[in-house]
């Protein structure tokens, strides 16, 4: 019960360095930026759909918004760990 709905921030780091939001993709909107650091990442739908090297965020099979870089470990591209906040503008 103590746990909120939407967290933001990393709270998992995959294989291919993908970072993990507690963040619920449905409800943010299409247009909307994920910032971590100094980054702002827009929403792509596939990995196909930005360059190589770009850093993005999707929505993963769990429903959760996740920060990819195509081709790339988003952990080491932008310095991600668990805990680190996420900032979502609208």
């Amino acid at each position: 019960p103590d746990w909120p709905d939407d967290l933001a921030r990393i709270i998992y780091i995959d294989g291919f360095g993908n970072a993990m939001t507690g963040l619920g993709a449905a409800g943010l909107d299409a247009d909307c930026v994920l910032a971590v650091g100094e980054r702002r990442l827009v929403r792509a739908r596939t990995f196909a759909e930005v360059p190589p090297g770009t850093a993005f965020w999707y929505q993963n099979a769990n429903g959760l918004a996740e920060i990819a870089v195509n081709r790339g470990r988003a952990d080491q591209v932008l310095g991600l760990a668990p805990g680190d906040e996420v900032l979502v503008e609208r």
